[in-house]
C-alpha cells in the first residue's frame, strides 16, 4: 500500500494505491459518511487485475472540507477528483463508486469521456433522488441533518450493533476495520467524521445535478451492480428503467442477498462480477 497527499485546487486529497500501476487503473469512491476503508474487503479479489487508487472524498475520512457549498456541486467535484487522478497516472482508467460515490464516478465521465475505460456503480447514480416519492430537498435535508447530529454513540458497541443492520454478513474484524476510521470519539461519544456541511451540501447537489443529467454523456461501458433487500419504496425499480434508457453500454445485475452495502454482503461476488464484466466489454461483448 502507498498512500498519497495531492493538493488540487486549495484542497489536500488523502488516498492510497493498491497493487502493480503497470496494470489499468481502478479508482474508488466512496459514499456519504464513509471512507476509503469501505472498499477493503474488494482488494484482495481485484489486486491481480487493477491498480487500485482508494480516495477520500471531501470531509470525509482524511481529506478536509471543502470551502464553499458550490464546490460539492458535482460538475465540480468530478473535475477536483480528476485532477487528482491525473497526478497519479495519465492513462485511461476504470471508476468504481459506491452510492454518492457512483454519482461522482458518472459525473467524471461526462466530463472526461474519453480518459475512461469503463463505470461501475455500487447501488448508486440511478434512483437517489428523482426516484423516491415525496422526498423533497427540504424534507432530504432534514433528515440528513437530523441522521448526523443524531448519531451519537456512547460505546464501540452501540456502534457495531447499528451497522450490522446495514449488513447481511455476519459482523467481523474486517468488517470492524472498515468503519473503524469513519468515526471520532468526542467526550467519550462516538460520532461521524464526516461533517454537516459536507453532507448538506452534497445533498443540495443531488437534487441540482441529478445522475440522469449523465446518462446520455456515457460513452464506456457501465455496469451497475444493486442491491436485493430493498427498501419499501420503489426508487430503485424506477431508476434501474431510467438508466436503461439513458445509458448506451449497460449491464445491470442484481446481487443476490444483498443490502445497500453489497460489496461488504458478498465482496468476493462483486469482484467476479466486475472482472466477467471487464472482460466481456473489453471483447465488446454487449
Amino acid at each position: 500500500m502507498k498512500k498519497f497527499q495531492i493538493a488540487v485546487d486549495g484542497s489536500t486529497f488523502h488516498g492510497c494505491e493498491f497493487g502493480d500501476n503497470n496494470l489499468p487503473s481502478l479508482v474508488c469512491l466512496h459514499g456519504m459518511t464513509g471512507d476509503l476503508k469501505s472498499f477493503l474487503g474488494l482488494i484482495e479479489y481485484l489486486i491481480n487485475d487493477f491498480h487500485l487508487i482508494l480516495i477520500d472524498n471531501p470531509g470525509h475520512g482524511e481529506t478536509e472540507s471543502l470551502k464553499m457549498e458550490e464546490d460539492y456541486m458535482f460538475s465540480s467535484l468530478a473535475k477536483r477528483i480528476y485532477q487528482v487522478i491525473q497526478k497519479i497516472t495519465n492513462k485511461p482508467f476504470y471508476m468504481l463508486g459506491h452510492s454518492w460515490g457512483a454519482d461522482i464516478c458518472l459525473n467524471v465521465a461526462k466530463l472526461f469521456p474519453t480518459k475512461i475505460s469503463g463505470v461501475i456503480l455500487l447501488d448508486g447514480g440511478y434512483a437517489f433522488p428523482e426516484h423516491v416519492d415525496g422526498l423533497t430537498e427540504e424534507k432530504a435535508l432534514i433528515d440528513w441533518k437530523e441522521y448526523v447530529e443524531s448519531s451519537i454513540y456512547g460505546s464501540w458497541d452501540e456502534v457495531v450493533k447499528e451497522y450490522q443492520s446495514y449488513t447481511t454478513k455476519q459482523w467481523d474484524t474486517n468488517l470492524n476495520s472498515i468503519i473503524t476510521s469513519t468515526f471520532k470519539k468526542v467526550k467519550d461519544n462516538y460520532i461521524f467524521k464526516a461533517d454537516v456541511f459536507s453532507i448538506l451540501a452534497i445533498i443540495k447537489a443531488f437534487y441540482k445535478e441529478p445522475c440522469s443529467t449523465t446518462f446520455d454523456s456515457i460513452q464506456c461501458p457501465v455496469l451497475l451492480l444493486h442491491a436485493t433487500i430493498l427498501p419499501t419504496d420503489s426508487s430503485r425499480k424506477k431508476g434501474i428503467q431510467e438508466i436503461k434508457k439513458g445509458i448506451k453500454v449497460l449491464k445491470v445485475i442484481g446481487i443476490e442477498n444483498t443490502k445497500h452495502h453489497l460489496h461488504w454482503d458478498c465482496p468476493e461476488k462483486v469482484a467476479n462480477e466486475i472482472l466477467l464484466w471487464k472482460q466481456e466489454s473489453n471483447h465488446e461483448v454487449y
